[in-house]
């Protein structure tokens, strides 16, 4: 007898049914706003960057915008050293901060133009992924444990992953910040990517959330994680737990 395990075949109706769960659906936004609790940007990446842990290597943020998940993941970084000190990563944020470069959904280009934050602690990397994503920062930013990618457009999160491609390995996170949607264009953009450079992934989670390019369709955002055979561990709780909350209490 053979043990291959036979392919899982799915009825159409369940296939239906989890396809508009995991995808959306059109006009699914205005229906569900107020009736669905979805996690904050800010606690998913509280999230990544706790299971990043103890994944070496520095953090790599493509789309900064003006700063607020920078300051989540510089903060979530410094919790980790106060309760359990370990190894130290970098930020790098990575964004033309010139706005969109072309259209994208509802959103025309040059949104989200804004001044360079000032983020105390990152290295912020500005101009246009074509032109700064250079060997020479590569070199500068070793291995990645988390990728973030806001970027929006296609061809901007294309150029990203192919940056990153030698700078991941097993263990290494990538969270996308509107996976799917309307314009579902970083889902493409990583389909491709990971076909052409033969990358696995495991998913991790799928994340529900507010239109990004202000359409009434729901977003998606997605974490996934590199998958090699080198075994990788789920990093333990910041300990002393007890402790922690004793402090805390006080504070």
């Amino acid at each position: 007898m053979s043990s291959k395990l036979a392919p899982v075949t799915i009825p159409e109706r369940t296939s239906d049914f989890l396809n508009s769960l995991v995808v959306g659906e059109p006009g699914d936004w205005a229906t569900g706003k107020g009736h669905i609790a979805y996690p904050t940007r800010a606690q998913v990446l509280e999230m990544s960057v706790a299971i990043s842990r103890d994944v070496p290597g520095n953090i790599v943020e493509f789309g900064t915008w003006q700063g607020h998940s920078t300051r989540v993941i510089r903060d979530e970084l410094w919790n980790a050293r106060v309760w359990n000190p370990g190894r130290r990563k970098r930020i790098f944020a990575c964004d033309s901060f010139e706005g969109l470069a072309e259209d994208y959904e509802h959103l025309k280009a040059g949104t989200f133009k804004t001044a360079v934050p000032r983020l105390t602690g990152v290295r912020i990397v500005k101009g246009y992924f074509d032109d700064t994503l250079t060997p020479e920062l590569a070199k500068e930013v070793g291995t990645v444990s988390l990728a973030h990618l806001d970027a929006d457009l296609y061809s901007s999160t294309v150029t990203a992953l192919k940056w990153l491609t030698p700078l991941l390995r097993p263990g290494s996170l990538l969270l996308f910040d509107e996976l799917l949607g309307e314009d579902p264009a970083e889902m493409r953009a990583l389909t491709e990517w990971a076909d052409e450079t033969g990358t696995r992934l495991a998913l991790i989670g799928l994340f529900g959330r507010h239109p990004s390019g202000r359409g009434d369709m729901t977003d998606r955002r997605g974490l996934f994680q590199v998958v090699g055979e080198e075994k990788v561990r789920t990093p333990p709780p910041l300990l002393p737990t007890r402790l922690r909350r004793k402090i805390a209490s006080t504070w």
